[in-house]
């Protein structure tokens, strides 16, 4: 090899190099942003809420979906209403409905506990609660009385006497982040709606209209080894500069954990009432429809070979970020956003069977392909050993279907999406590049893991182009995010979860 070809190899070396380092960087500048982002949207709903006086933590049971394990808890039956969720007791004994926990609520500063129902029978209305996992269940008996005819009902969580299973005394809830259940009983065969629960103040909070950029009653970095906690319900707390997106997550949730109403602003970010109305519906669904479109035009158009390869792999990758990058993924899902994603599956599914563009196979051949793909497994277990944990028990059902979800991204990335690239005539360094750049999109706004997931797929890029076979890199990519998830979770990397789910 002369001096010449070398010096260019090693210069395109350093290219690439430098390139993943700025997509890196990119990638964990665009999870902070849309991070930042999102805490002030929370921080402004909630200084709306508050000042208005509506409740932070409230419930509208409509279907057995709205419920802690979508049913109820003993002899009863539970149907979907158009206003209020129907439950019908079995044979008088008591029967519970577990209230959805999406964070801590604070039951100190919010005791009251206000409900919308009617019943056909008289009853009455007991409460447990459970702080955390591993604190006792405690239990309110007979806090409440229900009578017919009558719609709402008020409890004072902090004026009940509370105590254990075992009968021992157990103070008022405080901060309660694990279980909050109803426990009702009514005579058999009577009928209960239940249309709202509400957590609710007795005292309104006098908060300002605005705050100041500069302004906090809690500032990090902490001056002292505790936190300090103010009496205000709803303190202020300034997150430092420059923190990365799994850092402002972690204090937040830390924060919270004390002060669930807690105002979580990051530095320098100002904040004001605004009750603008929310985006119309018929905007997503106006988008989702003109993408179907434009995917129908794409496949009446096709012809054996890819003619315009680089608009196949942008309609193909459109659909799955915008429901990902876009934050439709949450605890409302978009269902225009879920018709988008599967919409490029199965056009990518239609455009393949029509025609294979570039060859590739399911199966290895020889161990080469099965043993080069696991190469990110053991740097996963040395990240896991650095600053990972004891491995946490992963559902089977979970572990199973990750086998079919990793497969489904592997081939939608590298048989589809990368296929294409390769045809556009770009050199193979920057096809690999934005195959793996695209894949690490696909996690927004998880900064960690966007970077992680990018990386790998650089690798399994590689390892495709070398050798085209999907199921050894589907295989390589569950074995490694499943011991990701099991071992290293909750610090370095705060979960797995990507879209809008990122910030519950």
């Amino acid at each position: 090899m002369s001096a010449t070809s070398a010096t260019r190899r090693m210069a395109n070396a350093a290219g690439f190099a430098l390139a993943v380092v700025a997509l890196l960087w990119l990638m964990a500048l665009l999870s902070s942003w849309i991070t930042r982002a999102r805490l002030v949207q929370d921080a402004q709903q909630e200084l709306t809420a508050l000042r208005d006086g509506h409740p932070l933590w409230q419930w509208h049971p409509r279907a057995p979906t709205d419920l802690v394990a979508h049913r109820v808890f003993g002899a009863a039956t539970v149907t979907r209403g158009p206003h209020a969720l129907r439950i019908t007791s079995h044979d008088g004994t008591p029967f519970e409905l577990g209230l959805p926990l999406d964070g801590p609520v604070d039951t100190t500063h919010w005791p009251l506990l206000q409900l919308q129902l009617q019943s056909s029978a008289a009853g009455s209305l007991s409460l447990s609660y459970q702080a955390s996992e591993s604190s006792p269940a405690c239990l309110a008996a007979d806090a409440a009385r229900i009578t017919p005819g009558e719609t709402a009902l008020s409890v004072d969580l902090s004026k009940i006497p509370w105590h254990t299973i075992t009968g021992s005394a157990c103070d008022a809830p405080d901060v309660v982040a694990y279980m909050l259940r109803l426990r009702l009983q009514v005579p058999a065969n009577a009928a209960l709606a239940l249309s709202e629960v509400a957590l609710v103040t007795p005292r309104p909070l006098a908060l300002p209209a605005t705050v100041g950029a500069n302004a906090g009653d809690i500032r990090f970095p902490l001056q002292q080894s505790t936190l300090p906690l103010p009496e205000r319900a709803a303190p202020l707390v300034r997150l430092p500069a420059g923190s990365s997106a799994e850092a402002m997550m972690s204090l937040r949730d830390f924060v919270r954990a004390h002060r669930p109403a807690a105002l979580v602003l990051p530095f320098g970010e100002s904040l004001s009432i605004h009750r603008d109305a929310p985006t119309p519906a018929w905007w997503d669904w106006a988008a989702c429809g003109l993408y179907l479109a434009w995917l129908m035009v794409l496949s009446w158009r096709q012809k054996p070979g890819v003619v315009r390869p680089w608009v196949e792999a942008a309609a193909i990758a459109a659909g799955p970020l915008w429901l990902i990058a876009g934050l439709r993924w949450g605890p409302h899902v978009s269902i225009p956003g879920v018709i988008a994603f599967l919409a490029a599956i199965v056009f990518s599914a239609a455009s393949e069977w029509r025609r294979r563009p570039v060859t590739w196979s399911w199966l290895g051949r020889s161990w080469q392909d099965w043993l080069w793909p696991l190469v990110p497994l053991p740097v996963a277990f040395v990240l896991m050993l650095a600053d990972g944990h004891g491995l946490i028990h992963l559902d089977p059902r979970h572990v199973a279907a990750y086998f079919g979800w990793a497969l489904l991204q592997q081939w939608a990335m590298l048989a589809i999406v990368m296929g294409r690239l390769r045809l556009t005539g770009l050199p193979t360094p920057f096809v690999i590049l934005i195959t793996a750049g695209l894949f690490g999109l696909l996690h927004t706004p998880n900064g960690s893991l966007m970077q992680l997931c990018m990386l790998a797929e650089l690798w399994w890029a590689w390892c495709f182009l070398r050798s085209p076979r999907l199921i050894p890199i589907a295989i390589a990519h569950a074995t490694s995010a499943l011991l990701v998830e099991s071992g290293l979770t909750g610090h370095l990397l705060r979960s797995l979860e990507v879209s809008a789910r990122f910030f519950l």
